[in-house]
């Protein structure tokens, strides 16, 4: 993945070299600097040395054998020679960018500088100096008034002043034994250091000349190695390193910027024969490079920690330059004639756009790196990337108000999912370039899920709940299963209710009799585990005073428990004291005229009053009962539909504020239209009942049975015709909860006879099944796990640990990270820093990590801390770390990235210490980060909000890119910034 293309010709970066053998000067254009194209311009024999104006628009080369200065013009697409001047017997080096923008060459044979403009027009002064001058330095920036000449043969430096004008002069010359062409001048010009072989001793030395002092020493020379061959400061000028050549080492001592003076250098081992040094911009690394073993070497400068690449990087590698903005490096390789291509620090890479108006907010990756997600949070869909081309792809519209939030996709990639906040529902997505909604999973009301994870078994979703500080685990295949005939012990089930937890279900047997007759039974069974029940009593005829039972009604509180009896054209109220009481018969429900075939039964809350399904004189209606005292009393009733002889099926809404009839007309033929659900609201005054769905559009054909899952969702028992076998139909009612917003269904089987439905409060559902004597249960898809109260708890963001044991939740409003035990659901709050926004778990399942929003401070949490309880062990604070707002971690565990509000850059940070090791630049407001799943592949994604774009970054710190031929034998190399030649160039 390359950098896409920035400007072109003039205004890109360059990098020039110079040619020994071939007698040319390499340009080499960086506007792909990974893959630097290299061009070649002929100049002078032998050009030895290279060097750049300050404003990046000359290059100059000091041809050796043609005693020549070529003069390069480099504003140009194609760098071409304007003349070339004479510069001495043997021109060995050159400096430019001096006071006056006058460039320097040393010539060797002639014992003397050659000082000429910046064009080479006017005729060179020539000013003497010691003996064999062979190399340069002044101070870096442009304007510089000194320049440092080593005369290797007399052992001498001189120091040429460059600001009188068309007089330059050497103001003085200072002998430093054995000094080598290893020189550097800080970058304020006052001070030069230049490396020695010292006198009568093995070690290598570094001494300091004032040059405003006219080349006074300061100090005493300082040690740093056998055969010191490169020498280099950093930007600030704080740090020195040498390279010593004869001790496989580099020196690195720290510098006082206002004396001068050096410290007590450190020598770092590295690979042996060291011949170049260079500093990154940021002063972060030092990279070295080995001549006989063609290694790179890279030295942390705050631990001094070397790292060297395994595979070598040149043959005879001769120097080493940094790219412009330090996340590259060239090696200069004489012997294979190329320019290698280093990454020493973490990039950005490329991007891929998620739509013109987007604000990408979250992003996940699937586990081969194909594909990535991010939620839009400006619009209703999940933007689909194709990481392999780094191409968007089709973006997938959630449809009804849905807007996204946060994205996660399974390990082995069946499934995503999606939340939305505002609809307080989960989407589950499939995987891969065309993407669909499977599923819309409503989360409790006010819900506002924030963030998912998925656990590595695929086995549920989980949310972070802001608004009613819980943790939803949703099971995304809605688990459903079958209670057999044996259990049940039931001929002909035909109604179900079930306790307000889910423990108990109360199954109906019907039993057809003639009317006085008594005759049927009610099943209790109790749920032992996941999919398991057992039968633990039996209500006979006799003690429910039963005849035909058919639907069942329940209170709150397990107390009383209605029975429509179809055949006996009645009601019978059983009861009892406790819930570990048998039940016993209480009361009879009638009236005058009498009812006919009541079959559906809905009781409030409290149990006290009673709506019975009644198909008196053809006509399907609901009659109302009180019932809260020692006999029923009829209060009124409600008219559903007229001219059907079959009652309905009854559902009341949690709130007791809607009540629900489902019609079938089983009695017409296959060929029509066979069910109508009506609806109610019960405070409105009315007298009828209105139509809230009708067949076939919304799945009900023949309804028997109906519950309300909650306040806006329907479930409707159909048993179908022929051609449309048996159903559930899942009802979603729009705002008014008299009409559909949305409808979908679920099979049943196709040769059974299901006829009623109960439904507990975590959402498990039965439908009682006559044909085979069978109960269906749908278990619930969501199981809340409260971790706190909703005023002082506000869950945001969750990662799962990969051995998906815990869940960790951020908590903004508690300031803590709850961990949740996902087989037990036990929660435990550990206190963190203010505001904790972002949580990651660390590879291992060992840490998690918590962006504190707050405070400014990353926290970092012992799962399994003291008595296998979580623990805080340490909060790291750095300037860099200012509002952070989420965290993740590498495949490898090494780095945790850090996003900062409305920052463009992701820190990068060690995660054995926390210390920010890189920031790296990757879009204009990084909203959050997803690392490629696999271990080997250093890449992290980021979504970038204000840019419309995912991020890609490649995080690896130091490794070989590849390497571009250049010319025969290059031994130096120099990087033209794009931004100097751009403001010349215009």
């Amino acid at each position: 993945m390359n950098e896409p293309d920035n400007d072109h010709g003039s205004a890109a970066a360059r990098l020039v070299a110079a040619a020994w053998g071939a007698d040319d000067l390499v340009v080499a254009d960086l506007t792909a600097p990974e893959q630097p194209e290299a061009h070649v311009t002929p100049v002078e024999g032998n050009p030895r040395a290279v060097a750049v104006s300050s404003d990046g628009t000359r290059a100059y080369t000091a041809d050796h054998d043609a005693g020549t200065l070529s003069v390069v013009d480099l504003s140009t697409s194609v760098a071409t020679v304007l003349r070339s001047v004479p510069a001495g017997k043997n021109p060995c080096a050159v400096v430019a960018g001096l006071a006056g923008d006058r460039v320097c060459v040393a010539d060797w044979a002639g014992n003397q500088v050659a000082v000429l403009d910046k064009e080479g027009i006017s005729p060179a002064l020539f000013v003497p100096v010691g003996a064999g001058p062979c190399a340069l330095a002044a101070a870096p920036g442009g304007q510089a008034r000194y320049v440092c000449v080593v005369n290797e043969t007399d052992a001498t430096v001189s120091v040429g002043d460059m600001n009188a004008a068309g007089s330059p002069s050497v103001t003085a010359t200072v002998r430093v034994p054995g000094a080598t062409r290893a020189i550097a001048v800080a970058g304020g010009g006052r001070f030069a250091y230049v490396a020695s072989r010292g006198e009568d001793t093995g070690d290598g030395r570094v001494t300091v000349l004032d040059l405003d002092a006219e080349g006074a020493l300061v100090g005493e020379p300082v040690s740093v190695g056998a055969e010191p061959r490169a020498l280099a400061l950093s930007a600030d000028g704080r740090l020195l390193c040498v390279a010593a050549y004869g001790s496989a080492s580099v020196s690195v001592a720290s510098v006082d910027p206002v004396t001068g003076r050096i410290g007590a250098p450190t020598p770092v081992p590295v690979e042996p024969h060291p011949v170049a040094v260079a500093f990154t911009p940021d002063g972060s690394r030092i990279l070295a490079v080995s001549q006989t073993s063609g290694r790179l070497t890279a030295i942390r400068t705050d631990t001094l920690a070397p790292t060297t690449l395994d595979e070598p990087v040149g043959a005879v590698p001769s120097d080493v330059t940094l790219g412009p903005d330090g996340r590259l490096a060239y090696v200069v390789d004489q012997a294979a004639g190329t320019l290698v291509t280093v990454r020493t620090a973490p990039h950005r890479t490329g991007e891929v756009g998620t739509g013109t108006g987007s604000r990408p907010v979250n992003v996940a990756v699937s586990s081969d790196g194909s594909w990535a997600y991010a939620a839009d949070e400006a619009s209703d869909k999940v933007a689909v990337l194709d990481l392999g081309r780094l191409t968007p792809g089709t973006p997938v519209s959630l449809d009804d108000g849905h807007k996204p939030w946060d994205v996660a996709i399974a390990r082995d990639s069946t499934f995503a999912c999606a939340t939305s906040p505002n609809t307080a529902t989960l989407l589950f997505l499939t995987v891969g370039g065309t993407v669909t909604v499977t599923d819309a999973v409503a989360l409790a009301p006010g819900a506002d899920p924030r963030g998912v994870a998925i656990t590595p078994d695929g086995g549920y979703a989980v949310t972070a709940d802001s608004g009613t500080a819980t943790v939803s685990l949703v099971d995304p295949k809605g688990g459903r299963y079958t209670i057999e005939a044996d259990v049940v012990g039931c001929q002909q089930p035909t109604g179900a209710a079930m306790s307000k937890d889910g423990t108990t279900l109360y199954v109906a047997d019907f039993a057809r009799t003639q009317p006085g007759q008594r005759g049927g039974q009610i099943a209790v069974l109790t749920r032992t585990g996941s999919g398991a029940w057992e039968r633990q009593a039996v209500v006979d005829a006799a003690t429910g005073n039963l005849s035909g039972p058919h639907e069942l009604g329940v209170s709150a509180d397990g107390l009383r428990l209605c029975v429509a009896n179809y055949q006996n054209r009645n009601v019978s109220v059983l009861q009892r004291a406790r819930t570990s009481d048998a039940w016993g018969f209480h009361m009879t429900v009638t009236k005058s005229p009498q009812m006919q075939y009541p079959y559906g039964l809905a009781l409030t809350p409290d149990g006290n009053t009673l709506y019975v399904s009644n198909a008196a004189e053809n006509n399907a209606t609901v009659e109302v009962f009180d019932i809260s005292g020692t006999q029923a009393t009829h209060q009124r009733t409600i008219k559903v539909e007229s001219g059907n002889q079959t009652p309905p099926g009854l559902a009341l809404s949690p709130d007791g504020q809607y009540l629900y009839a489902a019609v079938s007309k089983a009695w017409i033929g296959d060929d029509a239209p066979l069910g109508t659900v009506y609806g109610i609201q019960l405070s409105g005054g009315g007298d009828a009942m209105t139509v809230v769905a009708t067949a076939p559009a919304a799945y009900t054909d023949r309804p028997n049975g109906l519950a309300c899952r909650d306040d806006q969702t329907l479930y409707v028992v159909n048993q179908g015709r022929k051609a449309d076998p048996a159903c559930l139909a899942v009802i979603t009612l729009d705002a008014s909860r008299l009409a559909v917003q949305k409808t979908k269904q679920q099979a049943l089987d196709k040769d059974d006879v299901p006829y009623s439905i109960a439904v507990a409060e975590d959402g498990t559902c039965c439908v009682a099944n006559s044909g085979r004597g069978t109960v269906t249960v749908f278990t619930s898809k969501v199981t809340p796990v409260k971790v706190g109260e909703p005023a002082t708890s506000r869950p945001w963001d969750v990662d799962v640990t990969d051995d998906g044991v815990y869940a960790c939740v951020s908590d903004r409003e508690a300031s803590t990270v709850h961990r949740v035990r996902l087989a037990d659901h036990t929660v435990i709050p550990v206190p963190v820093g203010r505001d904790p926004m972002g949580v990651a778990c660390a590879p291992g399942g060992a840490r998690a990590y918590a962006a504190n929003h707050g405070d400014d401070s990353i926290a970092v949490i012992n799962l399994n801390g003291t008595g296998g309880r979580p623990e805080l062990i340490a909060t790291w604070r750095h300037a860099l770390i200012v509002k952070p707002e989420s965290v993740s971690v590498s495949a490898d565990g090494t780095w945790l990235f850090v996003t900062i509000e409305n920052s463009g850059a992701v820190l990068m940070l060690d995660t054995t210490t926390g210390t920010p090791r890189f920031t790296v630049p990757a879009g204009q407001a990084l909203a959050a980060s997803a690392p490629d799943p696999r271990p080997a592949t250093p890449l992290v994604y980021l979504a970038d909000a204000t840019g419309a774009v995912v991020a890609v970054v490649n995080t690896t710190a130091l490794g070989r890119v590849g390497a571009t031929p250049a010319a025969v034998d290059v031994r130096q190399a120099v990087v033209v910034p794009a931004a100097a030649r751009t403001e010349v160039a215009r």
